[in-house]
């Protein structure tokens, strides 16, 4: 952990005092609702190490309900929920039932089922094999509570453009 500038740094600060307070009260709430830290839960504010910045080490949970808020809501942490599950059509519409959809990820060998699941996800995107990787040409966006559009090459520009519609009758004389 360290400055985000620097090579040898894979986690950075996240970006505020108050998304900082925001991501140690979710952990706070994981604790209430029962969950088990497997990681994370002995110094959750890690020393900046001479860096400026709000430091909280990754947090992986287990054991929580799916109606945990830890399970429906958007975290923007470093800050996982790992569940067990018997078949994938349980898994499609447990993630499904979340209020958002921004994105989701799949890990498996058996490309098959990558493209079974993925287009059944209620996601703006589904990283297969990896995590946060993009082509900037690429449209990117949620569903559900995630999204209001697609911002991305073209995408952006329609994202970010006020469009009005003049209509006016005109009567010649």
């Amino acid at each position: 952990m360290g400055d985000p500038m620097d090579d040898d740094t894979w986690l950075g600060p996240v970006c505020s005092e108050q998304h900082y307070e925001r991501i140690k009260q979710y952990l706070k709430i994981a604790e209430f609702e029962g969950a088990t830290f497997l990681c994370g839960s002995e110094n959750l504010d890690l020393p900046n190490n001479g860096h400026k910045g709000y430091f909280i080490g990754p947090v992986v949970l287990t054991d929580l309900p799916d109606n945990s808020r830890c399970m429906q809501e958007e975290i923007f942490g470093p800050v996982t929920c790992l569940t067990p599950f018997d078949d994938i059509q349980e898994v499609i519409e447990r993630a499904n039932k979340v209020s958002y959809g921004l994105s989701a990820t799949i890990w498996s060998t058996d490309l098959q089922k990558i493209h079974t699941i993925s287009p059944q996800l209620e996601v703006g995107t589904v990283w297969c094999n990896c995590w946060l990787v993009r082509n900037l040409h690429m449209p990117f966006g949620g569903e559900k509570r995630s999204g209001l559009g697609r911002e991305g090459t073209e995408d952006s520009r329609d994202f970010y453009t006020y469009k009005k519609t003049i209509c006016i009758k005109y009567k010649l004389p």
